[in-house]
C-alpha cells in the first residue's frame, strides 16, 4: 500500500476562522463548505465511495491558535473487501478547538481495516471528538463479517498522554459483540468545553439488564470520556450527538447539521 497525505491548515481568532490552505491526496478529497457561524469546516470525501483494497489514506489537520474548526464526513466511511488503513491526525493550538465527527465507519464482509485517530491539543485548547464503528451492513446480513478491525485513539494535551485507546476485532467478532450492532466513544477535553461535559457525566444512569443501549462515562482531564453500545445503529449514533451536542451547540458548530 501507498500512503496517501492530505493535509490542511486552519487560521481564525473570536470573530471567525477559515481554512488557509487544503491539499488533498489520492483519492481523499477536501471539502470545505463556507457554514453559518465562526467555525472552519473540512468535510473529507473519497472518490472511490469509500475505502477499496490497497488505500492507505492520512489527513492531517493543524488548527492555528484561536480558531474553530469542524471535520467531518461527506457520508459513512464504507470499508470494502480487502486491506485498507487511514489516519487522521489533529494538532490543535493554545485557545483552539476542533471538533472531530466523523460519520461512522461501515465494514463490509472480508475487510481488514487499520484506522488511527491522533488527536494533539496544545495547553489551553479544546476537542469534541465522537468516533463510531458499525457491524457493517446489517441489511444484507452482515453482521461483524470483516475479516479484521483496528481502530486505534489516542489524546494528548500539552505532550502528555490523556487517553490511549484501541478496538481490535477479528474473525470471532460476531460472538464477542453478541447483541451489538455499534460502538462509539466520545470525548470531551479543554475549558471550552468542560462545563457540558462536566453535565453530560452528571446525567448518566445506570442502565438497566439487557438494556438495547448502553452508555458508561468518567472523567478526563478536564472533560470526559463516554462510551457507547447499542443494538441498533441509530440508537448509538443519537446517544453520542445527545453526549456532545450541548458543547457543539456552545461552540456554534453542529456536525450533523446540513453542511452546504
Amino acid at each position: 500500500m501507498r500512503e496517501a497525505v492530505a493535509s490542511v491548515v486552519v487560521r481564525g481568532d473570536a470573530a471567525g476562522s477559515a481554512v488557509h490552505r487544503a491539499r488533498p491526496a489520492g483519492p481523499l478529497r477536501l471539502l470545505c463548505p463556507r457554514r453559518p457561524g465562526g467555525a472552519a469546516w473540512i468535510v473529507a470525501g473519497n472518490l472511490g465511495g469509500g475505502l477499496v483494497d490497497g488505500d492507505d489514506l492520512a489527513l492531517e489537520v493543524q488548527v492555528g491558535r484561536g480558531a474553530t474548526c469542524v471535520v467531518t464526513t461527506q457520508a459513512s466511511t464504507k470499508a470494502y473487501r480487502g486491506r485498507t488503513r487511514q489516519r487522521t491526525t489533529v494538532r490543535v493550538d493554545e485557545d483552539a478547538v476542533a471538533i472531530v465527527a466523523p460519520d461512522p465507519v461501515v465494514p463490509f464482509r472480508g475487510a481488514e481495516l487499520a484506522q488511527a485517530t491522533s488527536i494533539e491539543l496544545a495547553a489551553g485548547a479544546s476537542l469534541v471528538l465522537v468516533d463510531t464503528l458499525t457491524a457493517g451492513r446489517l441489511a444484507y446480513g452482515e453482521r461483524w463479517s470483516a475479516a479484521r478491525i483496528d481502530s486505534a485513539l489516542d489524546v494528548a494535551l500539552a505532550g502528555e498522554p490523556r487517553l490511549i485507546d484501541r478496538v481490535v476485532l477479528g474473525g470471532d467478532a460476531a460472538a464477542r459483540m453478541q447483541r451489538f450492532a455499534a460502538l462509539a466513544t466520545c470525548v470531551l477535553v479543554g475549558p471550552r468545553v468542560a462545563a457540558p461535559a462536566a453535565r453530560a457525566l452528571g446525567r448518566l444512569t445506570h442502565p438497566a439488564p439487557h438494556a438495547p443501549l448502553v452508555v458508561a462515562g468518567s472523567p478526563l482531564a478536564d472533560g470526559a470520556v463516554f462510551r457507547v453500545a447499542g443494538e441498533r445503529v441509530d440508537l448509538v449514533t443519537g446517544a453520542a450527538r445527545a453526549l456532545i451536542g450541548e458543547a457543539c451547540g456552545e461552540l456554534g458548530a453542529i456536525p450533523w447539521q446540513r453542511r452546504w
